[in-house]
C-alpha cells in the first residue's frame, strides 16, 4: 500500500501545473477595482449618474416587500444593465452582514452567482465586495464579514432604511 501512495504521489506531482509566480499570486488577492481602476472609475462614474424611478417603484405591487431601491450596475459578457435592486432582508451583528435583495431587471439566463462591490455614495468609505447566490426568481443572498468602518455605520441599518451604497454585479465569468 504505501509503495501504491508513493507511486500515485509521485504521478501527482509530475501531472500537477507549475505553481503561479509569486507576483501573480498578488494580482489574485487584490480586488478587481484596484486591478483595473479605470474600469472602477468608469463604472462609478456611470453608478453616480443612474436615477432611480421613485414613483414607478412606489406603483410597483411589489415594492410593499422590502427597502428602498438601491441603483446597480450588472456587468455580463454582452452588455451592461442599469438596474436597482430591492433589499429584502438586512441584518448586521457583528461586522457580518446578511442581505437578501431582488433585481429588478430579469435576466436571461439568470446569473447564479455575481460579486456584489458596494460602492459607497460621495466617497463615504471604501468599496468592499461579496458573492451573492440566486435563491428565487431574482432574488439574491449574500453573508460577508464588512470591513470595520463600515460595519460600525451598518449597525443601526434596517432594511426600509436608504443603503448609502450603490452596487456593481459582476458575473463570476466576466473580465472587469
Amino acid at each position: 500500500m504505501e509503495e501504491l501512495l508513493r507511486w500515485r504521489l509521485e504521478q501527482a506531482e509530475a501531472e500537477a501545473p507549475p505553481p503561479p509566480h509569486a507576483a501573480r499570486l498578488l494580482d489574485l488577492a487584490r480586488p478587481w477595482w484596484e486591478t483595473w481602476p479605470e474600469r472602477f472609475a468608469e463604472l462609478v462614474e456611470r453608478l453616480g449618474r443612474m436615477q432611480v424611478a421613485f414613483g414607478h417603484a412606489m406603483a410597483d405591487p411589489r415594492g410593499a416587500r422590502g427597502g428602498e431601491l438601491v441603483p446597480a450596475l450588472i456587468l455580463r459578457h454582452v452588455s451592461d444593465v442599469e438596474t436597482s435592486v430591492r433589499p429584502l432582508y438586512l441584518h448586521v451583528h457583528d461586522a457580518h452582514l446578511r442581505l437578501r435583495f431582488q433585481l429588478d431587471a430579469a435576466l436571461e439566463p439568470p446569473e447564479q452567482v455575481f460579486e456584489v462591490t458596494f460602492v459607497p455614495e460621495r466617497g463615504a468609505g471604501p468599496p468592499f465586495s461579496a458573492r451573492a447566490v440566486l435563491s428565487l426568481d431574482r432574488e439574491y443572498s449574500l453573508e460577508t464579514r464588512l470591513p470595520d468602518e463600515v460595519a460600525r455605520s451598518w449597525e443601526a441599518l434596517k432594511v426600509t432604511h436608504r443603503i448609502p451604497y450603490r452596487l456593481i454585479l459582476r458575473s463570476c465569468e466576466t473580465g472587469a
